[in-house]
């Protein structure tokens, strides 16, 4: 069954391969990244060319758990919401 996941610290180390090994197995995988159009916006376009070479369902989401502003941010809370109570 697939199932909608929210993984945080998607941009690089264990979190981005947790999420591309998630999505490889057929789930719907929300990487969460922090400063998405700053630092970290390589490591965005390496996960979306990622997502489209390999035909998987893994998009970023602009996240940082230690700021309550980007927790709340649309973006995420869609996120959220989509995956539902689980994550």
């Amino acid at each position: 069954m697939s199932e909608i996941i929210v993984i945080t610290g998607a941009s690089s180390g264990i979190g981005v391969l947790s999420a591309k090994a998630l999505a490889h197995a057929g789930h719907t995988v929300y990487a969460g990244v922090r400063d998405t159009t700053g630092r970290n916006a390589a490591n965005v376009a390496r996960i979306a060319a990622y997502a489209t070479e390999h035909g998987i369902d893994l998009r970023t989401v602009e996240l940082d758990v230690s700021s309550q502003d980007s927790a709340n941010a649309r973006s995420t809370r869609s996120a959220v919401r989509t995956a539902g109570s689980t994550c």
